[in-house]
C-alpha cells in the first residue's frame, strides 16, 4: 500500500515541485492550498506523512502543525515543515512543535524523497498511541447535494443547539464558531508550551548566574 502523504502548501510551484519528488507509484499525495484544508482532510485521509508551508492563508503552519502534534492520533505521522527562502522563522513557535525536518525551499527532489521515506520508516517503527479522548475528528461525511465538509466535534467545543431538532450521535456543522473555537484550543496550547520554555529558560539563568556568584566569591575571598 502505498504511503499517504498530505500537503499543505499555497505555492503551485511548490505543490508541483512535491508531486515530481514524491512518485505516485510509491505515494498517494493529497494537496491543501490552505491549513483550514488541511485540517479538514486529516480524519478522511489519515496521512503518513505531513508537509507543511510555514505560510499559509488563513491558519498558518505554526497552527496546523500545532493542531496535529496536539492529536494523539495523528502523531505517529512524520512531519515537516517548508520554509520559504525570506521567509523569518518564529523561533519561539518553533521551539514548540515536534517535527522531522525544516526544509528550505526551493529544495532538491531526491533529498525530499530521502527525508520523507527515512521518516515514515522511522515512525512505523514506533508503537501506536490510543486515540484521544478529548478531540477526536471523526471521518467527514461530504454532502451529495452541497459537499459540505462536516467533523466531529468534543462537547467542551461543541455549538449546537439543544433546541434543534438533531438525531443522537449527528455531526455538527463547520461553522465559523467552530473554527474559532478550534483555533483557541491550538493558540492555549502554544501559550502553555510557551510558558513552559519560558520558566525552564528562568530556571537555567538563575543556575548560571549563581555559579557565576559563587565564583566571583571565591575569586574575592582567594585575594584577601
Amino acid at each position: 500500500m502505498n504511503a499517504k502523504i498530505l500537503l499543505a502548501e499555497a505555492s503551485p510551484s511548490t505543490q508541483r515541485a512535491v508531486e515530481l519528488a514524491l512518485p505516485a507509484s510509491e505515494f498517494d499525495l493529497r494537496i491543501a492550498p490552505d491549513g483550514l484544508a488541511a485540517i479538514r482532510i486529516l480524519p478522511e485521509f489519515s496521512p503518513d506523512a505531513v508537509l507543511v508551508g510555514l505560510s499559509l492563508p488563513g491558519m498558518d503552519g505554526y497552527e496546523v502543525a500545532a493542531f496535529l502534534r496536539s492529536q494523539p492520533v495523528y502523531r505517529a505521522a512524520a512531519l515537516f515543515l517548508l520554509r520559504g527562502p525570506f521567509e523569518t522563522l518564529d523561533l519561539t513557535k518553533l521551539s514548540t512543535l515536534e517535527h522531522d525536518g525544516l526544509v528550505q525551499k526551493p529544495f532538491d527532489g531526491a533529498s525530499l524523497l530521502d527525508l520523507v521515506r527515512a521518516a515514515i520508516d522511522r515512525k512505523k517503527e514506533l508503537p501506536s498511541l490510543p486515540e484521544d479522548p478529548f478531540f477526536e475528528l471523526a471521518e467527514p461525511p461530504v454532502s451529495p447535494a452541497e459537499g459540505e465538509i462536516k467533523a466531529n466535534v468534543p462537547s467542551a467545543l461543541s455549538t449546537a443547539d439543544p433546541a434543534a431538532d438533531r438525531t443522537e450521535g449527528a455531526l455538527p456543522d463547520w461553522t465559523d464558531d467552530v473554527e474559532r473555537k478550534i483555533r483557541d484550543v491550538i493558540r492555549q496550547e502554544i501559550l502553555r508550551n510557551q510558558s513552559e520554555m519560558e520558566d525552564r529558560a528562568r530556571d537555567i539563568v538563575s543556575a548560571e548566574f549563581k555559579k557565576v556568584l559563587v565564583a566571583e566569591l571565591k575569586a574575592v575571598d582567594g585575594k584577601r
